[in-house]
């Protein structure tokens, strides 16, 4: 007899800010599986990837749309990755493909990365979708290139690093929610601070740091900031 094929996992990255920063890829595998995961951090609140993704032309109506529980916390999460991978290891072994949904780039820090590692562990197809990261949908919107000729640029997950360790590169961009104010005034002596909170949420704002105490106080979780050299 013939083994039937299991389905293939794939990562889909909806990118960030406009809501038509995604591929033509994404979109092309969206429309296709039968299974839409969606990460689900508070099981009280609305899933912000599901809502950017239903105001995508993606045809929902005809999806099986699974909720994973993955909660923003620090901590032994394995329990959550398992029992997420096992809700997609029932699908993929009826031969049905399933494409996880996340928010900007899921080669950036995705969380896809856990559920694929165990999923792949176990002998099943994944595929990344990469898409538009949060850094350069900042940087369209403010109409500035991230670097240019032989600039340098350091991509980091969070703001606890020392000053000394990044004076040197021309672009450096800080991920998550950021409110190191004081290695922030230092580098501002040398490099303009551009912030940008919620890209293509509501309350989105984006534009220069003028004033370091205020303007990064209380960021929410979708917030980064992106340093570049000064001329």
């Amino acid at each position: 007899m013939k083994k039937k094929r299991n389905g293939t996992f794939f990562g889909v990255s909806l990118g960030v800010g406009h809501i038509m920063n995604v591929t033509v890829l994404a979109l092309r595998v969206l429309n296709t599986v039968k299974n839409i995961c969606i990460p689900l951090s508070n099981p009280g609140k609305k899933s912000e990837a599901l809502s950017r993704l239903e105001k995508m032309p993606v045809h929902l109506e005809d999806k099986n749309i699974v909720e994973i529980y993955l909660p923003m916390k620090k901590g032994d999460l394995n329990k959550y990755w398992n029992d997420g991978a096992e809700k997609i290891k029932h699908l993929l072994e009826k031969g049905e493909d399933v494409a996880f949904a996340g928010l900007g780039d899921l080669l950036h820090y995705g969380t896809f990365f856990y559920l694929e590692n165990i999923l792949k562990s176990k002998g099943f197809d994944t595929i990344y979708i990469p898409g538009i990261t949060s850094y350069q949908a900042l940087a369209e919107n403010l109409n500035i290139p991230l670097v240019q000729g032989k600039e340098s640029l350091l991509i980091l997950p969070d703001d606890k690093v020392e000053l000394q360790n990044i004076s040197n590169f021309d672009t450096i961009v800080f991920l998550k929610k950021t409110d190191n104010k004081e290695l922030f005034k230092k580098l501002n002596k040398t490099h303009v601070l551009y912030l940008g909170k919620n890209l293509g949420m509501r309350g989105e704002k984006y534009g220069e740091i003028d004033n370091i105490d205020e303007d990064i106080k209380n960021l929410p979780y979708f917030s980064l900031i992106i340093a570049k050299r000064r001329c």
